[in-house]
């Protein structure tokens, strides 16, 4: 018979699922997640605005980059791409500020925060991605068969860049929410209330009041933050969420290069939230038993 030891919680740790996991941190007291989560939030404040002064100074001191500067902060206009990049690049910093302040507050390694292995488990986030890829990429084509929008297809100068920062900084900045809000803050309810509903709903509000849609889109974007959620939980780790994310952002933003989708649309239509959900349901179903709900082993350093 194998003992897993048990940590000053009284909790072994193999007996943790994802969203349990901060209790397994050598010396863990209530109000250790606090500190966790006012480190990243400070840190990710930090990494922004270590970017943003360099932009400032430019404004100020080079003559004639007004224009440039007001289109860098132009966030609203995913379209541009110099201002799409920026934005993504600035919610991307979210990633390292989370992982550094599980690392330095936390008391655990970083990687408890990717699974319950202690690591992100790379093959069966490639598996997701690829599944979730199939799904996204089938429903949009459907979407602009149905709504009729092959007819904007197009080829211009904005095209290449849009696919390059679908490319280089849309994955960075899908995995960084899902680090923060499926991640962190799944984790920091989890320290607190031992059922997993309260852990994967609590934090769905702040995801969703994040996205500046209307009633369609917010529906939209609040089950897909209850699906990442549950899998998050149900498979041990952020890699099926990440998958769902990175394939649906990364596809968005490669058709909005070739004019398929308005990529500063605001407006939802009833067509794609449901063919949205669909994807959404049948990604979650086919992906639900892979990986592992509980550490089988405690995390590695």
């Amino acid at each position: 018979m194998t003992l897993t030891a048990p940590t000053p919680t009284g909790v072994p740790t193999s007996d943790l699922a994802f969203h349990r996991l901060a209790l397994g941190a050598p010396g863990y007291r209530w109000w250790r997640p606090l500190v966790v989560l006012a480190l990243a939030v400070l840190l990710f404040l930090a990494g922004t605005l270590l970017a943003v002064v360099p932009l400032a100074i430019v404004a100020v001191v080079v003559p004639g980059q007004e224009a440039v500067i007001e289109r860098v902060f132009d966030a609203a206009e995913m379209s541009d791409p110099l201002a799409a990049i920026v934005m993504l690049l600035s919610i991307a910093m979210m990633l390292p500020a989370a992982l550094l302040a599980v690392r330095l507050a936390g008391g655990r390694p970083a990687g408890t925060l990717s699974s319950v292995t202690g690591r992100l488990r790379r093959p069966l986030l490639l598996r997701c991605l690829g599944l979730a890829a199939l799904l996204v990429v089938a429903m949009l084509l459907l979407s602009v068969t149905i709504e009729g929008a092959w007819q904007d297809l197009a080829f211009d100068e904005r095209t290449l860049p849009l696919l390059g920062v679908a490319v280089l900084a849309v994955p960075l900045q899908a995995a960084a929410e899902e680090y923060a809000f499926r991640g962190l803050l799944m984790q920091t309810v989890g320290a607190w209330l031992r059922h997993p509903a309260f852990a994967i709903a609590l934090p769905v509000p702040l995801f969703t009041l994040g996205h500046e849609y209307d009633l369609l889109g917010l529906v939209d974007v609040t089950a897909f933050a209850l699906a990442a959620g549950w899998l998050t939980w149900r498979t041990g780790g952020l890699e099926a969420a990440i998958g769902l994310h990175v394939a649906n952002n990364c596809a968005l933003v490669a058709f909005g290069a070739f004019g398929l989708v308005d990529l500063d649309a605001t407006d939802g239509t009833a067509s794609g939230l449901a063919c949205s959900l669909a994807v959404t349901a049948t990604y979650a179903l086919l992906v639900r038993d892979r990986g592992s709900r509980v550490a089988t082993s405690p995390p590695r350093p």
